[in-house]
């Protein structure tokens, strides 16, 4: 059995002659080819200028955004800030009343008035 596989892959994969007209038609492409990349290179890389302007604007656009963000945490964290120190202030004020308020009654309370 394995004498008859090998016969049949031998008669199938035996060589055969293409021709004349396979030769030249691969010489022929070959020419074709090798005169295409024969061509200057600023032929091949048109798009690479569109490509890098394309490239800044897009890198502009994204900074541009990114620092207008920035900008707003930072305003908004001002406001938070400034609120917070309202607060702080309106609470130390009162505390101060409060202490001397008692402080008088106290002082008042000792002097017999």
């Amino acid at each position: 059995m394995s004498n008859n596989l090998d016969e049949e892959l031998r008669g199938a994969l035996r060589p055969v002659n293409p021709g004349e007209e396979f030769t030249e038609r691969v010489l022929s492409r070959i020419a074709h080819d090798s005169s295409r990349s024969r061509r200057p290179a600023r032929n091949r890389y048109r798009w690479l200028p569109a490509a890098l302007a394309a490239s800044v604007v897009l890198a502009s656009l994204i900074t541009h955004d990114w620092q207008l963000r920035r900008e707003q945490r930072g305003l908004e964290a001002r406001k938070e800030l400034l609120e917070a120190l309202r607060v702080t202030g309106a609470k130390l004020d009162l505390a101060y009343r409060v202490v001397n308020d008692e402080a008088r009654a106290s002082a008042s309370e000792i002097s017999g008035a």
